[in-house]
């Protein structure tokens, strides 16, 4: 599927290759060793440290309660814009 057809939060393709080592649900504790867990309809993120001032500078002007969506939002279209170039570099 190219970025042009999608549409907002549809995954891009299977993720098998990213939950190989992503422990299950069940285990708690397990679940902690890694800052991001991709499932198969979500993302969980529980505790990352992003070290780019340019996405600081972005967020810092923004409400407090709004952080959460304006990442998730930065996330969608970095994403959108990552699949639309590798189409672009496939042809």
């Amino acid at each position: 599927m190219d970025a042009a057809h999608m549409r907002a939060n549809e995954p891009l393709g299977p993720v098998e290759a990213l939950t190989e080592s992503v422990p299950r649900q069940g285990s708690r504790d397990a679940d902690l060793d890694r800052p991001i867990e991709v499932l198969s309809n979500m993302v969980r993120v529980h505790e990352l440290t992003i070290e780019r001032p340019a996405i600081a500078a972005y967020l810092e002007h923004i409400a407090p309660d709004k952080l959460e969506i304006a990442l998730v939002h930065a996330l969608d279209v970095g994403v959108t814009e990552l699949a639309a170039r590798r189409e672009r570099f496939k042809k």
